[in-house]
């Protein structure tokens, strides 16, 4: 009996990596409904935007205030020596928490929102809410500008690819854009542009963001498709893609490992853990935009060709836009489509030399974008 229970166990083991994403419920009510980020040893330290106080979560849900007396705790990143740093939106202010336990005002930034420490020195990159701007904070606490755009609108989430790309999100219309080293902005991405996104985490090859108007959490591939990954419905319920609900995700964070992604839910104010992230992904409808687009030949000069793959029908438009997002031409707008592969001509005869978008986009607000470069 032993050994046919151990053979079966072995079985099961040996097919955990085809199951789906399994979501599990860290804690309920903890007073963590924002950002949140791995500390050094292993705890979860989280914000409550709608509080005062930071606090710490172990991974067997205890819970306890780290620090309090906070405006609207949001962003949060640590540099090299492990330090922690806080953005205090609504007052305005960039804290610095030492590893021996000593809280400091760091710096005054006009509603600091996101955080993220520099890939290459522990200068760390801030957006600004309601100031639509990016600023660098040095180690001794000086600022100097580093990006300003009128795309921006209520930019929060930043995360760095492999390849140490910044990604900066907005809040306010799920616009996803990369970061030139120089601070100047690409089109990447458009999630749903109904919703609110929360912030941005990377892994794999995907940029991963959490809707939390929609209680979806979504992600784009290298070229900007986007797809909703999990959630549909509001609810707290946990299990796999079918059956688990989110109330508000809103922070995201993977383990260094990469393995297990945590998400906080705003309206619940809970953690949630998602592992086994490379299993089968569900195949309901629901949770897929699966519209896709290619551009050939790219470059091209005269004449393209866009290649359109949809698993429904849907009323699209067809967009070319420049490198700073202004709409340059368009190819078809409000056009029904039947589902399957579509072959369209795309008119890019006389644009100026330079980077484009190819920009699809369906009824209900889904997106597909191929970067394009146009030459003579």
């Amino acid at each position: 009996m032993k050994k046919i229970t151990l053979l079966l166990w072995l079985a099961v083991m040996s097919c955990c990596p085809l199951f789906a994403q399994t979501v599990t419920t860290i804690a309920s009510q903890v007073g963590i409904d924002d950002d949140l980020i791995l500390a050094p040893d292993g705890s979860l330290i989280g914000s409550n935007y709608d509080g005062t106080a930071l606090r710490r979560l172990t991974l067997d849900g205890q819970v306890e205030v780290f620090a309090t007396g906070f405006a609207s705790p949001n962003g949060l990143a640590y540099d090299s020596q492990g330090n922690l740093f806080m953005a205090d939106n609504q007052g305005n202010k960039v804290y610095k928490f030492s590893p021996n336990g000593e809280t400091e005002t760091f710096a005054t930034v006009s509603s600091p929102s996101g955080l993220l420490k520099a890939w290459d020195s522990d200068t760390l990159i801030v957006t600004s809410y309601t100031g639509n701007r990016v600023v660098k904070l040095a180690p001794d606490g000086s600022i100097t500008e580093f990006l300003t755009d009128s795309r921006l609108n209520g930019p929060v989430g930043l995360c760095y690819d492999d390849d140490n790309t910044l990604y900066l999100a907005n809040f306010n219309n799920t616009r996803i854009f990369k970061v030139t080293p120089e601070g100047a902005l690409l089109d990447y991405a458009n999630m749903p542009a109904s919703g609110r996104l929360g912030f941005i985490a990377y892994r794999n090859g995907y940029i991963y963001a959490t809707l939390f108007t929609r209680n979806q959490i979504w992600r784009a591939d290298a070229g900007g498709v986007s797809e909703q990954w999990l959630g549909s419905n509001n609810g707290s319920t946990d299990g796999g893609p079918d059956e688990a609900r989110f109330s508000g995700p809103n922070g995201i964070r993977f383990s260094p490992t990469r393995d297990t992604l945590f998400i906080s839910d705003y309206q619940s104010k809970s953690v949630r853990m998602i592992t086994n992230l490379d299993g089968v992904t569900s195949n309901r409808g629901v949770n897929k935009v699966g519209m896709s687009l290619s551009v050939s030949p790219n470059p091209a000069s005269a004449v393209a060709r866009a290649r359109i793959n949809l698993p429904e029908a849907t009323t699209a438009s067809l967009q070319l836009l420049d490198s700073r997002g202004r709409l340059a031409r368009t190819a078809f707008s409000n056009h029904k489509l039947p589902a399957g592969l579509h072959e369209l001509s795309l008119p890019v005869s006389g644009l100026p030399t330079g980077v484009y978008h190819c920009q699809l986009v369906g009824e209900k607000g889904e997106m597909a974008t191929q970067r394009i470069v146009i030459g003579k």
